[in-house]
């Protein structure tokens, strides 16, 4: 069974209370007689001695009367719950647009927001971007820097090198030139020695020839001797 709609707002007119009351206290037992199956059946039944007691006028007339209340009041019935059912409808279709008008205008709050937060966070990563690209760039410049004080300090050890070496080779041209005067020195010594020796060669020689000659005119003298002595 239908219930009636109750208005929700706290001013109820005078009108609207009794229709509440009613709708909540009368209305319901006319309609569940109405609605009784054997009250519909009775209803029904009646409309069998129409056929036959057509010449008893009180009684037709008694009938007819209550056929045409029942029809009244049955659809009086409909009509109203069928007026109750609509204002409910649009009750019901009015707090279904409230509703989601609340609803979208939340759903519009909760995307703005979440709009601001997305906006936020990427104005954030920016900053984060922007800051990594600085220390980035600082990194570079420091890399930059460092590169060409190395590049500077292997330039200056690379020259300091060359000079080394430059320093070396004099150094190994002198110690050369050194090495050949020593041997100069040393071929010369050995040649005045060779000569030295070659001179007392030849003294002994001469010597040795001198000492020949006396002891050959010794063995002369010593034959002469002994030939004079035979």
């Amino acid at each position: 069974m239908t219930k009636a709609v109750v208005p929700e707002t706290g001013s109820v007119s005078l009108i609207q209370r009794l229709n509440i009351f009613v709708d909540k206290y009368i209305l319901p037992y006319p309609v569940r007689f109405l609605t009784n199956r054997l009250v519909i059946l009775a209803t029904l039944s009646l409309l069998v001695p129409l056929l036959f007691y057509t010449a008893n006028q009180a009684f037709v007339n008694a009938l007819n009367s209550y056929l045409n209340v029942m029809s009244v009041v049955v659809s009086s019935t409909v009509l109203l719950y069928a007026t109750i059912a609509d204002v409910r409808d649009r009750e019901a279709a009015k707090r279904a647009e409230v509703i989601a008008k609340a609803y979208e205008k939340l759903l519009e709050e909760r995307v703005q927001g979440r709009e601001e937060t997305a906006k936020a966070y990427a104005e954030q990563l920016e900053e984060r971007v922007q800051g990594r690209e600085e220390i980035a760039r600082a990194y570079a410049d420091e890399l930059e820097e460092r590169l060409q004080g190395r590049e500077e300090t292997a330039k200056a050890y690379a020259a300091d090198l060359e000079n080394r070496v430059q320093d070396r080779e004099e150094t190994a041209k002198a110690y050369a030139d050194e090495l050949e005067n020593r041997v100069q020195g040393r071929e010369e010594i050995a040649r005045a020695y060779a000569d030295e020796l070659e001179e007392r060669v030849q003294g002994r020689e001469e010597s040795a020839q001198a000492y020949a000659k006396e002891l050959e005119e010794r063995v002369q003298g010593r034959e002469e001797t002994a030939q004079a002595y035979a």
